[in-house]
C-alpha cells in the first residue's frame, strides 16, 4: 500500500516504486492499495500525480466508507496525521487481510505504535 509520501516518490520517478507498478501490471491478479485521504494529500502537492495514478489500472484507490471515516477520525482525535491515518486503518489487521498490508512510506518513523508493518522506501 502507497501512503502518500510513497505516492510523491512514486510520481518523482523513485525506481524501486516504478518497478514495482510495472510488475503489479505484468501480473493480472496483482493489485496496489491507495488509501483515498494520502491519493487526495499526495494530489494536493502534485496534481498531476492523482490523475496518474488513476489511470494505472492496478493501482486500487481504497475508498474511505463509513466505518473507515469513523476509525481515521478516532486516529485524527489522538493525534495521528490525517494523510496517515487512512493508511493506518487500511494497514492494519482485519478479517480480510489477517496479517494487515504493509505500508510504503518515506517514513516509517511516523507509523510507531499505530499497529501496521511499513516498509521504508527512503
Amino acid at each position: 500500500m502507497f501512503d502518500h509520501s510513497a505516492l510523491l516518490a512514486f510520481g518523482a520517478g523513485h525506481r524501486l516504486l516504478s518497478a514495482l507498478v510495472v510488475q503489479a501490471h505484468r501480473g493480472s491478479n496483482r493489485r496496489l492499495f491507495v488509501p483515498a485521504l494520502c491519493l487526495a494529500a499526495a494530489s494536493a502537492r502534485r496534481p498531476a500525480l492523482g490523475e496518474h495514478v488513476g489511470a494505472l489500472p492496478m493501482m486500487d484507490v481504497a475508498e474511505l466508507r463509513y466505518p473507515g471515516a469513523l476509525a481515521v477520525g478516532q486516529l485524527v482525535k489522538q493525534g495521528v496525521d490525517w494523510q496517515l491515518a487512512h493508511a493506518v486503518v487500511l494497514g492494519r489487521p482485519d478479517p480480510e487481510w489477517p496479517e494487515g498490508r504493509p505500508v510504503l512510506t518515506e517514513s516509517p518513523k511516523a507509523y510507531a505504535g499505530l499497529g501496521v508493518v511499513t516498509i521504508d522506501i527512503g
